[in-house]
């Protein structure tokens, strides 16, 4: 089976054939029906999921268009498709666009920590990201090894000459008069052969077999002989369901999330589709929300003057009687008692005449609802990623104000330059009118 991999971004085409655009990537007529077959099973109803969209551009034809959903998908077939954001960096700036998403993910809330993200191969442009999340899996393997993998007691059934443990009265009235010297017991042994454990080794022998990256097999042939004693993995259901979740295990959280990745093909968000072997595919909306969200609250924590950060903030509600609830992506609360509603869109936009109207009616009634008392305007600011076109930080222009007390800012977001995006947010919670210029 020959592998291959295609490099896109968001936005872009997917074809079967070459075309000669930059925007369009040939995949070959077999693997672009495959993957057709995968779009068309994530449909929900009448809408299909943002992932890949059918279309059939004026000049390309039939084509899947990427949506905002990134990362790495790859086929039965041998093709490995990923998929980078469109992050804008400044030219010169040493860091590449892969640095920024890897510094996005560390942030993002799974049952998967991203924060042995290593960096290296990303900062030269040159590593799959499919690669990345093997070395992320290994880093967290050599941890567990380092830390020692846990061992439990284990039945097991043996013939001995002494008596240790239970004796086996039904293999004892089978033995033959030749082996009446023996007795047939029934012990317990304290060893690594455990649920855990069969899954994280067959992970590595998958692994070893599929990572086409020549420093992860070799770091997976150094991580296998820890698991010598470990039995084969035979069945991966009755193993993932026979895993314990308690203190002893809780070193294995993150890898037996990896180890559903890599051996059941399940991702962080869940895909259909029998011609994919591996999605391991991230919504930008979700990633670039939480990012700000936690950066924020850290950063707010040595500010004496906000004392509360609040992520997916409820307790309000569009009409009475506890109907449509309202969670705006960040709430935040001063010293002084005032608010700061806080919503990110994964947009590109240049200035008022690009906001959807949807999203201001939706910061309409945030600012109502989550106006604090005695509050004569409530602030809302609409958090955009900063790309070339736009300057960073509080744009003067998008400034809305309504008669009945919402003021609705834009502000865009330097992912490159985070802290200072930070900072400049920060100052604009303890005082709306202090970017103003």
């Amino acid at each position: 089976m020959a592998l291959r991999h295609v490099v896109a971004r968001e936005y872009e085409y997917l074809v079967p054939a070459e075309l000669g655009r930059t925007n369009c990537h040939d995949v070959g007529a077999d693997s672009f029906a495959s993957l057709r077959e995968f779009a068309l099973s994530n449909r929900e109803g009448d809408s299909p999921l943002e992932l890949m969209r059918l279309c059939s551009p004026r000049g390309i034809g039939e084509a899947i268009q990427l949506q905002n959903y990134v990362g790495v998908v790859e086929l039965r077939d041998g093709l490995q498709v990923e998929v980078l954001p469109k992050i804008d960096v400044a030219p010169g700036s040493g860091m590449g666009d892969r640095e920024v998403f890897a510094r996005m993910l560390e942030e993002l809330g799974t049952d998967v920590s991203f924060r042995s993200f290593d960096r290296t191969g990303l900062t030269t442009g040159k590593a799959p990201l499919f690669e990345v999340f093997v070395s992320m899996f290994l880093n967290e393997a050599a941890d567990l090894i380092r830390r020692g993998i846990r061992f439990a007691y284990v039945a097991v059934e043996s013939e001995e000459k002494y008596v240790r443990g239970k004796i086996d009265f039904s293999r004892e009235a089978r033995k033959g008069a030749g082996r009446a010297h023996m007795t047939n017991l029934v012990h317990d042994e304290l060893l690594p052969d455990r649920p855990e454990n069969r899954l994280v080794k067959a992970t590595l022998l998958y692994l070893r077999r599929n990572s086409r990256d020549n420093g992860n097999v070799r770091r997976v042939i150094q991580l296998l002989p820890a698991f010598e004693g470990v039995g084969r993995c035979t069945n991966i259901d009755a193993d993932l369901a026979r895993c314990i979740d308690d203190r002893s295990t809780r070193a294995y959280g993150t890898l037996i999330a990896w180890c559903r990745v890599f051996l059941r093909g399940e991702s962080f968000t869940m895909f259909k589709g029998e011609s994919v072997a591996t999605a391991l595919l991230f919504p930008m909306e979700r990633v670039f929300e939480d990012y700000v969200g936690r950066l924020l609250k850290r950063r707010a924590l040595h500010d004496p003057l906000v004392e509360r950060v609040e992520l997916q903030a409820t307790g309000q509600w569009l009409f009475e009687g506890r109907r449509v609830s309202l969670r705006p992506d960040i709430l935040c609360g001063c010293g002084n008692g005032r608010r700061v509603v806080l919503d990110t869109k994964w947009k590109r936009v240049y200035g008022p005449k690009d906001l959807s109207v949807a999203d201001m009616h939706q910061m309409y009634a945030y600012g109502q609802r989550f106006r604090a008392d005695g509050e004569s305007m409530q602030h809302v600011v609409l958090l955009y990623p900063w790309h070339e076109g736009v300057d960073p930080g509080l744009m003067p222009e998008g400034r809305h104000v309504s008669g009945d007390g919402v003021q609705v800012d834009m502000f865009f977001f330097d992912l490159e330059n985070a802290a200072k995006s930070v900072d400049n947010l920060i100052s604009l919670i303890r005082d709306p009118v202090s970017l103003e210029g």
